[in-house]
């Protein structure tokens, strides 16, 4: 058998072989999405958005307009792709593997159920405090305006 058939033969074997496995790129995506599947990101995503919706009185009045704006626009399945695309350019295939493995013990789960509660916590806090010092922050940034308007003004 000559030197030429005998490589022909072992590269379309090789390249057999190469088709029925999936590649690196095409694992960590299905290992994002399965990360994304097991910490219900879409879940946490839609009552995430539904609690600034309700939290928010100019928006609570138009709950369904903005929900269906929301579905329409930029509903989590449509953002998908480009989540999957943003933790593949943010974690290594050990990384995703690694917070698979967190999110799927006791802890992690515990983590999953508290993280929506301590945002919204958080959120509010952040909210309350704005709304106790408004007179303070009114008068910063009228004072850090002023400041930058007249710097300008000698310029």
């Amino acid at each position: 058998m000559s030197f030429r058939l005998y490589f022909v033969i072992l590269s379309i074997g090789f390249l057999i072989e190469i088709e029925g496995k999936s590649t690196p790129r095409e694992k960590l995506f299905a290992r994002i999405n399965h990360l994304l599947n097991i910490t219900d990101a879409e879940k946490k995503f839609d009552t995430i958005l539904e609690t600034y919706i309700n939290s928010d009185g100019t928006l609570s009045i138009y709950k369904s307009e903005m929900k269906s704006f929301i579905d329409k626009f930029l509903s989590f399945q449509s953002l998908r792709p480009h989540i999957v695309r943003i933790y593949r350019d943010l974690y290594t295939l050990s990384d995703v593997n690694g917070m698979i493995k967190f999110y799927a013990s006791s802890l992690g789960k515990k983590v999953l159920e508290k993280e929506v509660q301590a945002e919204i916590r958080l959120s509010q806090l952040i909210k309350t405090k704005l709304q106790e010092q408004m007179p303070q922050v009114i008068s910063w940034f009228q004072q850090a305006f002023f400041t930058n308007v007249s710097n300008n003004e000698v310029n």
